[in-house]
């Protein structure tokens, strides 16, 4: 397989990484000599940078979070379940074995995986701002009887804010292991030096099992897909094509959202009438349940109107029951496979 490299991150995200790191190890060091750890440095120089550096960060943040919020680059942290069982027995178990890869590849709009997104989304909602708050609490202890704050609260700040510190320091040390667990070594750091990662070009496999969900009502409908996706065989014409599929049939749209909740799939096959969903609701729904999973729209007329509305929220292609036929199917596979992978991109 061949690669060719992608910007995948901006000079203000690499500039706030590494200006970030740095403060973080920084306070890391001052916070070690206020507390007594070290002995390197005199306290009164420390505890005077400590709250520097700590200023410092909280204007990174501030300015961080605006960008993030500006880009639209919040979404990167939202956490999703996709893979994540994968993803964790790569990392307990696989990561010692040479010869798997990683079961998730980065994109421009996926560049975490489902663990750091948890573990940013941790960083980011719990341990930084109990950090920025019972610092900020811990400096001005002196001024607590002006806000009525009982000063007997003191040990529980210090307590709070000693915990955060030693979990930064856990996440800081984790991060710095897992920089250097890529193929090649280096090239998480590179990536974040230069911003640029080495991507797969697209090749469809057409070795591999697909997972496909059918949502589909007509049972009729619903056998006729599952009988031509039996098949193992590559018949003429078809070399290109997938044809290895593991096909999971659900009746409603209730159902379609419960299995997109617990499983993952390669592609999605949905027909816009359910008995609990109807037209556009239908496909919005599984869209928001499955956002990055190529999505194709049944239905049992050519209705140009809505075949306009849906592929332009995001369906990949929009095809009529009546016209079905199983190398139409997996041409329109192929073909949704291969768009969305670069849609993802851009």
């Amino acid at each position: 397989m061949t690669h060719h490299p992608e910007i995948f991150f901006t000079r203000f995200e690499r500039f706030w990484h590494w200006g970030q790191a740095l403060l973080i190890l920084l306070l890391i060091v001052t916070g070690f000599h206020v507390t007594g750890l070290l002995e390197w440095l005199d306290y009164e120089f420390s505890a005077r940078w400590h709250r520097i550096i700590a200023l410092i960060l909280i204007f990174l943040w501030s300015f961080t979070i605006f960008w993030h919020l500006i880009t639209g680059e919040w979404r990167q942290y939202l956490p999703t379940s996709e893979k994540m069982l994968e993803v964790f027995h790569y990392y307990s178990k696989g990561i010692f074995d040479p010869s798997l890869v990683h079961p998730f590849k980065k994109t421009k709009r996926r560049k975490h995986n489902p663990l750091q997104r948890i573990a940013y989304l941790v960083l980011n909602v719990f341990i930084g701002p109990v950090l920025l708050i019972t610092g900020f609490l811990f400096a001005e202890y002196k001024r607590w009887h002006f806000v009525g704050i009982p000063s007997d609260w003191l040990a529980t700040v210090a307590g709070l804010h000693t915990a955060m510190a030693y979990a930064m320091v856990c996440f800081f040390l984790l991060h710095v292991y897992m920089a250097f667990t890529g193929n090649p070594v280096m090239a998480a750091v590179k990536a974040m030096i230069t911003g640029r990662v080495e991507v797969d070009d697209f090749v469809l496999d057409t070795q591999r099992e697909y997972k496909l969900l059918v949502v589909e009502d007509d049972p009729i409908i619903a056998l006729m897909i599952q009988g031509w996706l039996d098949g193992k065989e590559v018949r003429e014409g078809e070399s290109i094509l997938p044809v290895r599929f593991s096909v999971t049939h659900v009746e409603n749209l209730l159902n379609a959202q419960k299995v997109l909740d617990t499983d993952g799939f390669d592609l999605i096959l949905l027909d816009l009438s359910l008995p609990d969903s109807e037209g556009m609701d239908t496909f919005r729904s599984v869209k928001n349940n499955a956002e990055d999973v190529p999505i194709l729209v049944i239905n049992e007329t050519e209705d140009e109107e809505l075949q306009s509305r849906v592929v332009h929220e995001g369906a990949q292609d929009f095809l009529v029951k009546k016209n079905l036929s199983r190398r139409i199917l997996l041409r329109a596979f192929r073909f949704a496979l291969e768009r969305h992978w670069f849609s993802r991109m851009q």
